[in-house]
């Protein structure tokens, strides 16, 4: 039987690893990397990679617009003034717990 620190590291270990699509369907939470809020707000299983579409929380409290695919990675970001910019790696789903 693991003890309650082992438990904590377990737990400290999942954070941050990439996501799968059994994690999105399980509805676990996710972050960005850099350790922003995300909540996922449809995934369209129509398309192939599938498509995340979600809302990041940013620095000023705002939801913007966000779309990763099925694996984690930014296909669409918006900057802190709801202006398109490039996705980056800190932009990617990550595991929040």
């Amino acid at each position: 039987m693991k003890t309650y620190t082992e438990k904590i590291k377990d737990i400290n270990e999942m954070r941050g690893n990439h996501i799968d699509m059994q994690w999105i369907n399980d509805e676990k939470p996710v972050m960005t990397k850099d350790g922003r809020q995300v909540i996922v707000t449809k995934v369209d299983i129509s398309e192939v990679p599938n498509i995340i579409y979600g809302k990041v929380k940013m620095k000023d409290e705002k939801l913007q617009e966000y779309q990763w695919n099925d694996i984690g990675v930014c296909l669409k970001a918006i900057d802190n003034f709801g202006n398109p910019k490039k996705p980056d790696a800190s932009d990617n789903l990550v595991k929040a717990i």
